[in-house]
């Protein structure tokens, strides 16, 4: 059987393809009603053959309805509340929404192990993996967005990595995502088919062992954030003040053209069981 990939944040359905068209089986979980509509008019032949199957859920602390904060500006919707407030003080608005939750444990539990599973559901990444931790499922390579652009500090990278060493994975990359344009598949390919793509801002990109850059031991990884960290250090003391911060951001934009910001960085994760 074809191997599985978890897309958790499905979003606009861009990454969901490259896993497809990659030639993997892929549950997609996304929990705005509206983009789960869309994306199945884009998958319609994937959907069909039974390669692809989107859930319409929201990756929960528990199963049920809750509010999903459905924001404007797209990929920022979020079922926790203190990252809708933070992303209304930066100007973005959303409206609010029911749907259903299910638990990242019920939806493997369904489902079943995987390759590779992407996490990227604003402010919920870590909660979902103290919900994995219930269960024997590990997939062999994993990746989640740090917690670093909404809690700037070496404490918060630290519990990403220890979660995620708790879990079993002892070999990690930092991956830049401002950089991801830059990304170019492997020729060969080295997981699964050779997809030729020019990725575009808000992609996830290449995933396994096809991401760029050596692997890491968990103390190592720490240590590259923490220069990180030291790197933004002006970004990550103006952060603990929303309203300097972004005063700071319109100035910054106004000298270079770019706003400044904390950055995007995503954790991949390969498991121990992996040689």
């Amino acid at each position: 059987m074809t191997e599985l990939i978890y897309d958790i944040g499905m979003h606009d359905g861009d990454d969901t393809e490259f896993y497809l068209r990659k030639g993997f089986r892929v549950v997609a979980v996304e929990a705005d009603p509206e983009t789960c509509r869309t994306t199945a008019e884009r998958f319609t032949n994937f959907l069909a053959t039974g390669q692809l199957t989107i859930v319409n859920r929201a990756i929960a602390p528990a199963r049920g309805p809750l509010i999903f904060y459905r924001s404007r500006t797209s990929g920022w919707g979020t079922i926790v509340s203190e990252i809708d407030i933070d992303n209304a003080a930066r100007g973005v608005a959303s409206d609010e929404i029911i749907v259903e939750g299910i638990t990242l444990a019920d939806l493997v539990s369904e489902h079943g192990d995987a390759f590779y599973m992407k996490i990227d559901i604003e402010g919920m990444d870590r909660r979902a993996l103290e919900s994995l931790a219930t269960t024997s499922v590990r997939p062999k390579y994993l990746s989640m967005e740090t917690s670093f652009s909404r809690n700037p500090s070496f404490e918060a990278a630290r519990g990403d990595f220890e979660l995620l060493g708790h879990l079993g994975y002892d070999r990690f990359k930092i991956i830049d995502q401002a950089q991801i344009e830059d990304q170019l598949p492997p020729r060969p390919p080295l997981t699964g088919a050779f997809v030729p793509i020019r990725f575009t801002s808000g992609a996830s990109g290449l995933f396994g062992e096809e991401t760029p850059g050596p692997w890491q031991a968990i103390e190592g990884a720490l240590a590259e954030f923490r220069r990180l960290i030291r790197r933004k250090w002006l970004d990550v003391r103006l952060y603990r003040n929303m309203r300097y911060y972004l005063l700071y951001c319109r100035i910054m934009f106004r000298l270079t053209g770019r706003y400044s910001n904390l950055g995007w960085y995503d954790i991949h994760a390969k498991h121990s069981s992996v040689d």
